[in-house]
């Protein structure tokens, strides 16, 4: 009976999770859920970007029976026990710590995503879904409470964000509006929406070869804030989340990555 019990508090949790998130709604590459269990107890929940190995050996040292992380180690396809994901999974059990991954789902939470945060540490008004993914809005737009130049709005995007890894300035010379896709978004049909929803700021994360081009035939301000760094906002959001709803101790794990 104690054995049940412990198994129904981690259960409790990844149920949750499943619901608040929607995690069942979306059309994602990512195993999106529960990827390992463990024997059943959560004393405490750790928050990362990334599964890599750094990520669990710091949630391991940091005593988590339970990582929830954005980028798991199932991408809808076989994936063989060897090498790197053998260390992972290996380390997992050992630790005897659940993962737990929430990809597409946690970019469209209209309350905790990265994007929504984001737009409210920027103060954005009138925030709203934006960006299209397989039908469903996974980004953000609004509008700035002030007028900026370029250079004035990059400082303020930089201010929550950190330093950007790169300023794509084909756009509007003055700053209204903007919208966020934290990660990395770079595709034709998003840069087509944000030419026809007269985005004048682009906020994303890891810059790619092919957005130069895109960018400047569209006519587009685009800030990219790093891929990893965009994403760790829904992160500790999240964590901070199920701290209340389960009164359970949290830890965001940093395992920081230059992309």
């Amino acid at each position: 009976m104690h054995f049940l019990q412990e198994l129904m508090e981690r259960n409790v949790i990844t149920d949750y999770l499943d619901s608040y998130l929607e995690i069942g709604s979306f059309t994602d590459d990512s195993a999106n859920g529960l990827q390992v269990e463990n024997s059943g107890t959560v004393d405490r929940i750790g928050l990362a970007v990334d599964a890599c190995h750094e990520s669990i050996t710091k949630a391991a040292q940091a005593g988590c029976n339970l990582l929830v992380v954005h980028h798991g180690l199932y991408w809808g396809r076989q994936e063989l026990v060897l090498d790197h994901h053998y260390q992972r999974i290996r380390d997992l059990i050992i630790a005897d710590m659940a993962l737990y991954t929430a990809h597409i789902p946690l970019d469209a939470h209209p309350e905790i995503g990265h994007n929504r945060v984001i737009a409210e540490h920027l103060e954005l008004v009138d925030a709203e879904p934006f960006a299209l993914y397989h039908g469903r809005a996974i980004g953000v737009k609004g509008r700035f409470n002030r007028l900026f130049s370029r250079t004035e709005a990059a400082s303020e995007v930089e201010k929550v964000i950190g330093c950007r890894q790169g300023f794509l300035t084909f756009g509007p010379d003055i700053i209204s509006t903007a919208a966020i896709v934290a990660g990395s978004a770079t595709d034709t049909a998003l840069f087509r929406e944000l030419k026809r929803e007269g985005i004048d700021l682009f906020i994303t994360g890891e810059p790619k070869h092919g957005a130069f081009h895109l960018a400047r035939e569209f006519g587009l301000n685009i800030f990219y804030g790093g891929h990893y760094q965009t994403e760790t906002f829904g992160m500790k959001a999240l964590g901070e989340h199920l701290h209340k709803r389960f009164s359970i101790p949290v830890s965001f794990v940093d395992a920081p990555c230059i992309f």
